[in-house]
């Protein structure tokens, strides 16, 4: 059976061209309030990080900005059919959104805002279930353990990489430093 059978897609992702994000059906009811209080701050948190109004994130979403106001809140039902559409409306990671509660952290789900590092994920795995099929059934879980904690590992050492890149930078340089001689990742994103 394939995984897109039963799925109902959404708007195209930024992302890559044409690709469409798409949720399965019974996904997208799932019902996360039991995580509101730290959904609640995850929502808040990108929306600020954004740059965006209650108002500006009410009028994307499509819903009165009273009724958003109350979801940012945690009250009631949050779905994720919701997180999807706030993550279509602030640019962020619906995915890292919804492991904010379980991980008790928003800051995370503000960490994957730009880089979309679950949702690159989950993309990844269901490419790799529709070409392998029922042949990941004879994984064993020690083999995808130490994958995962060797990409990890590699994805660490990139972030180290970039570091010690900017220190040195950083400690050969003196006085002010223009915003013209950084580069700095979603400074210049267009706002939907």
């Amino acid at each position: 059976m394939s995984l897109r059978q039963g799925r109902q897609p959404t708007r195209t992702d930024p992302h890559g061209p044409g690709r469409m994000m798409e949720v399965p059906v019974p996904f997208s009811s799932l019902d996360l309030s039991d995580h509101s209080p730290c959904l609640s701050r995850a929502l808040r948190a990108i929306r600020r990080h954004r740059g965006l109004k209650t108002s500006d994130v009410a009028r994307r979403m499509n819903m009165p900005q009273r009724s958003y106001e109350l979801f940012e809140a945690g009250g009631g039902r949050i779905t994720f059919a919701r997180i999807i559409a706030f993550a279509e409306a602030t640019d962020c990671d619906p995915f890292a959104l919804a492991l904010a509660g379980p991980f008790k952290s928003a800051q995370f789900a503000v960490s994957c805002a730009d880089t979309k590092l679950v949702m690159i994920m989950v993309m990844s795995l269901q490419e790799f279930a529709e070409d392998r099929g029922s042949d990941i059934s004879f994984l064993e879980p020690p083999n995808v353990i130490a994958v995962l904690q060797r990409t990890f590992k590699d994805l660490g050492a990139r972030l180290d990489d970039n570091e010690a890149f900017l220190a040195k930078w950083l400690d050969g340089r003196g006085g002010r430093i223009g915003l013209g001689a950084l580069s700095l990742r979603g400074l210049h994103r267009k706002k939907a």
